[in-house]
């Protein structure tokens, strides 16, 4: 019996479970499908109000800034969660562009699948 092994890879980063931010200080992970980012062994979100669950269309990625992004290809929406001064917030990302561009807040190159499901 021979096995054909061609095309299998490690999974792309954008699908990679646990997921350390850049500096290694926070960690993105699911729960029984819900997201969840500890910082050590801390969780710090455990977002069961989240408008997404772990799926086959669902892509995550941190940025430099340690915002965790999340991208659902079914729809194109996309979220990021962000740690303020009053703890971390999920936010929804429009796209929208701002007369100061430099500034605009953009998701991290990778984030995206090379080819979006359609299903």
């Amino acid at each position: 019996m021979t096995l054909l092994l061609a095309g299998c890879a490690a999974p792309p980063a954008n699908r990679v479970l646990p997921q350390r931010s850049a500096d290694d200080r926070y960690v993105f992970d699911f729960d029984r499908g819900v997201p969840l980012i500890r910082e050590g062994r801390r969780v710090v979100v455990r977002d069961e109000a989240a408008p997404f669950r772990k799926g086959p269309d669902l892509y995550w990625l941190w940025d430099e800034a340690d915002r965790l992004w999340l991208y659902r290809a079914s729809d194109g929406a996309v979220w990021y969660y962000a740690r303020g001064a009053e703890g971390w917030r999920r936010h929804v990302w429009t796209g929208e562009r701002s007369e100061h561009p430099e500034r605009d807040l953009l998701p991290p190159l990778g984030l995206y699948p090379p080819c979006p499901s359609r299903e």
